[in-house]
Order: structure tokens, then sequence, then C-alpha cells
């Protein structure tokens, strides 16, 4: 059968509302059932966690909080409290235990509901909020168009690409940017090593520049434009033919980088130029919004930025003694135009190598009088790439760079993405190659689909023996499920959207793939230990619906990480 595939959506309505936030739910009927009890100090502690494996849904540390100052013991306290919290409207069972916590398992009536909202939501929409009318873009990859991406780049991509739909799960209108520096002294670099090689293939000779790109792709570049562009090439001025072969090289580099992109399953809204910042006027327009504001001078010739005003480490020069632009002028330009197409926030996912851009990047915002909190920088470290447990360094024939392309065909799209994700953003990440190929449950990606193969099976028969699936929870006896497996996969399920909303605000995607990976554990312990297919009992109704709403989360945050799941295996 063919695999679960997704298209990326922007949520404007949507269908009925999954849980509220369950932890707000929780503590807003806890605050209420306590307020006669707590003093007001005491207040901000009534906060509710999931609870141990093993115990009720939720537990409240309260008691053991406050033991010290009511000079009581944790558990009297606990035992005092507990009667009020039995009455509140999602507390099935409440229980007083030592050494002094509250536990309290969720009413029957109240997961019905949850489940059955998550039953009637797709798993683009399942996790996701009303639409807010905010604008964010989120810039990533944006590596030079001067040779092709690297396996370094695939990090960021995944980063970039699954952060921008997770942020779109809470309700923002979302831009994907790719910037595309094409303008300046890389550019030109760049473009007299093709020259070097071309203007041999016309008889002709050109130096290579000290500092030029002397990869393998700059002569399959070269005989490329020579066999698109040759006869004109011959027939036009040197300078000319810098131009052609500017404008040729950096398209051709292009449809390389968003083929490499298109076969990891990233995808950009804009495409925007650097050539188009300075040819249109957005330089001079930011300096004269400097100047406007008193916080440029000049001296030795050039142009200067008070960024020493606002927190940098030194003033930084915007126009050189020569008059051209340096990258501060146009890193606040293409900053300002984006404020100005009336996005609220930026956020720029960057290499390692960026990490001393952030102090002058926030200064430029601050010198342009940009909202404080318009720009954020996400920075993740590198990639080491491992070969049957030994670091190798990744190199093409020539022993220069792998491009990500070449890796992406090796272990595959999913693999990709997934094993790029392993790790938070800022800690080192170790990618190994053969795991990522094997087909082994020590494979994460394999493992997911693997357990949305197993859900699918289990469908399968059910449907086979003559067993309905449950199209609504509130019709099956919820109270059924009461062994430790059944209870724990009920927290995956009802604990979700807390913690998808927990990882777009800290800008965490990586979390994703833990939640993702925490349901997959949760599913196979709970098939492994407790029977679903059987007579259509209320047990097995109740152990169906949670398979079908494990199986519709696992799709949602397939979709979150732009990876397919398969049907069978």
């Amino acid at each position: 059968m063919r695999p679960v595939t997704w298209s990326r959506v922007i949520v404007t309505s949507r269908e009925p509302d999954y849980v509220l936030n369950l932890r707000e739910t929780i503590d807003r009927q806890v605050n209420i059932a306590l307020r006669d009890l707590l003093a007001p100090e005491e207040v901000p502690l009534a906060v509710c966690s999931l609870a141990r494996p093993g115990f009720l849904d939720y537990t409240l540390s309260l008691p053991m909080k406050v033991a010290r100052t009511r000079h009581q013991a944790p558990l009297a306290i606990a035992q005092q409290l507990q009667p009020a919290l039995a009455g509140m409207p999602v507390a099935g069972l409440v229980e007083a235990v030592a050494p002094g916590y509250i536990n309290i398992r969720l009413a029957d009536g109240f997961v019905a509901e949850q489940l059955s909202l998550i039953l009637a939501s797709s798993p683009q929409t399942l996790l996701c909020r009303e639409a807010n009318g905010q604008r964010i873009q989120v810039e990533f990859v944006s590596a030079n168009p001067t040779g092709p991406l690297h396996v370094g780049n695939g990090r960021g991509a995944a980063l970039g690409s699954v952060l921008a739909t997770l942020l779109e799960t809470q309700g923002y209108d979302v831009g994907r940017e790719y910037y595309v520096n094409d303008y300046g002294s890389k550019m030109r670099l760049f473009t007299e090593s093709i020259a070097h090689e071309l203007f041999q293939m016309m008889g002709l000779e050109f130096p290579m520049p000290d500092d030029g790109y002397r990869g393998s792709y700059i002569p399959e570049l070269a005989r490329e434009i020579f066999a698109r562009k040759g006869a004109e090439l011959r027939s036009v001025p040197d300078a000319e033919r810098l131009s052609i072969i500017e404008r040729e090289g950096r398209e051709l580099v292009l449809t390389g980088i968003r083929q490499s992109l298109e076969e990891m399953g990233v995808s950009f809204d804009t495409w925007f130029s650097e050539r188009y910042l300075v040819e249109n006027g957005w330089n001079d327009r930011v300096l004269e919004q400097f100047r406007a504001r008193g916080v440029v001078y000049d001296r030795d010739g050039a142009v200067w930025l008070r960024s020493t005003d606002f927190g940098d480490d030194k003033d930084r020069v915007l126009v050189r003694r020569d008059g051209e632009p340096t990258y501060t002028l146009t890193d606040a330009a293409y900053h300002f135009n984006k404020f100005e197409r009336g996005y609220a926030k930026s956020i720029d996912v960057f290499g390692a190598d960026h990490i001393g851009h952030i102090v002058p990047m926030q200064a430029l915002m601050k010198s342009l009088g940009l909202p404080e909190d318009f720009l954020e920088i996400i920075i993740y470290q590198i990639v080491h790439f491992l070969r049957g447990g030994q670091h190798v360094v990744l190199s093409k024939q020539t022993g220069e760079i792998i491009e990500l392309a070449d890796l992406v065909r090796e272990v595959g799209k999913d693999q990709a993405r997934v094993f790029f994700l392993l790790s938070s953003a800022d800690s080192e990440l170790e990618f190994d190659l053969e795991t990522a190929k094997e087909n082994s449950l020590d494979n994460p990606a394999y493992y997911l689909k693997y357990t949305h193969a197993r859900l699918a099976s289990v469908m399968r028969q059910a449907r086979g023996i003559g067993g309905s699936i449950p199209a609504e929870a509130r019709d099956c006896d919820v109270s059924q499920l009461t062994t430790p497996e059944d209870r724990e996969l009920l927290k995956c399920l009802l604990k979700a959207q807390d913690e998808v909303d927990d990882a777009a605000r800290t800008r965490q995607p990586h979390r994703i793939l833990y939640l993702a990976s925490e349901l997959a554990k949760s599913v196979n312990t709970f098939y492994q230990k407790e029977k679903v297919i059987q007579e259509d009992t209320a047990l097995a109704q109740a152990r169906m619906v949670l398979i079908v709403t494990a199986q519709r989360l696992l799709q949602a945050y397939a979709y979150i990480l732009g990876i397919d799941l398969p049907e069978a295996m």
C-alpha cells in the first residue's frame, strides 16, 4: 500500500478544537478547588505534572513544598487537601500518598471527550491552534550560491523546516525564506574561478584568483556553461563574458541547491536575492534611516555605525572607503526589508560559525529602531558523521566535500530528516550513516514507520474479524482502560498539545521527534502486554480507541517532522 504522505497546509480555520492546554485546565481546577485552603504565596506552587509510570495520571507535589512553612508532615497536608480536589470536574480519582503527593486520575468522561476530539481532527490540524494573524519568517540554510550544499547544511535544513511547520501549529502565518547571497566579493571569486576554466576551452587565458574556488564542481560548471553559451561567449567582450558566467553559474548552482533540498523534503516560499537589495536601493534607504536616527558617523573615508551604543563590542563599518557596502549594512537592509514586508518576527537559523553574529545583529536591530523581540537567532552545532561506529571525514573522490544530495540519496529523505533532529540544536550531533540505513528498531526513523504499520495492521485485523473501528470515544467505556500500559499510552495521547506548544515556544523542533519516539515506544509496549484483537467487548472497543487515536497522533507528529509513514512493511 502507498505510504501516508503530507502536503503543507496553512491553517486559517480548523476542525473542532483538540484539548485545551491540559496542564492549564487541571491547574486551573486545582487552584479553584484549593483557593480557600491555600495561602496566597502557596497558589503558584499548586501546579500538577504528569505522574511517573505506574502511578495515576497527574501528580501534585504541593504538600512537599509547603510542609516546612506549615510545620506539618507532607502526607498530613495531602490528606487535608484531598477531599477538595476530589470534587474537581476533571478528576475521577484523587489519592493522598506517602511521602506527601496527591495523585489524580482523570475522569473517564473527560478522557473520552479528549480522545473524541483527537478522532475528529485530521493529522494536519490535530495539534494546531487557531490562526492568530501574526506573520513570522523563518530564514534557514541560506548557503552562498557558490557551490552545492554540503552535508553540514542538512542540519539547518531539517531544523528550519520542522520549526516552520511547528510554528504553524501555533496559528502563525509562517514564511520560509532562503537568502541568496548573490552579490559581492564571493560571487566575484566564484565567477572568476569558473572563468579560469572556461576561458581555456576557448583558447584564452584567465588567471585563477588567489582565493578562488577549486572544487571539482567548478570545471563541471564551466563545461556546462560553455555547452550552453559557448557561441555567445566567443562574440562578446571579457567584461560581458564575466557577467554571463556569473548569471549562468548562479542559476546552475541554485537549481542544484533547490533540487537537493526538495529531495530532503525542504521547500521555501521565497528565495530572496541580496542583489535585489542592492540594485533596488535598500542599502541606501537603510543608511538614510541610520543617519536620521543619528547612529552613524564618518571616519577615515568610511561610514561607521555606533553599534557600541546598542550593546555591541565595537562599532561596525557600514560603507568602506571605496564606497562598497559591508555585510553589516546589507544585513541591516535585509532585516529592515523583512520588517517592511509585515513580519512581526524573523527567526534566523545559523550554523555554529555564525555565533559571533548574534550580538552585532541584535545591535543592528536596536539601532534601526525595530522591536526588541523582532530578531531571534538559533545557532546549531556541528554534525559528526560515523560509519560502523567510527568517525569519518565524508568527502568526494577529490577530497573536498560531500554534497547533501549524496547523503540523502544514500540514507533516504526521512532518515536524513530524523537523524539531523536526534539532539537539540545547541549540542553537537552524531549521525551514524550505517544505522540510518538499517531496517532495525535501532533506527528511530524505521521505528516510527514500523509502529505506524503495526497500528494499521491491527486495524486491518480488527476489520477482518468483523470488529468496528470507533469514530467516537464518547461511545466507548474508557473506564476499562486500567492497566499501567493503558494509562501510559493515554498519557502520551493527552499530553501531546501541551508538549507541542512547549516545543514551539522554546524553539526546539527536535522535541517533536522525541514525542513521536516516546509514543511509538508506548504503543509497542502496550501492544506486547495487552490483548487488542478480541471479541467485540467493551474492553476491545476501548483499546481500539487507543489504537486509532495513537495512529492519528503519530501521523500528526510525522506531518510536523515532514516524514512519510507506511501502511504496511
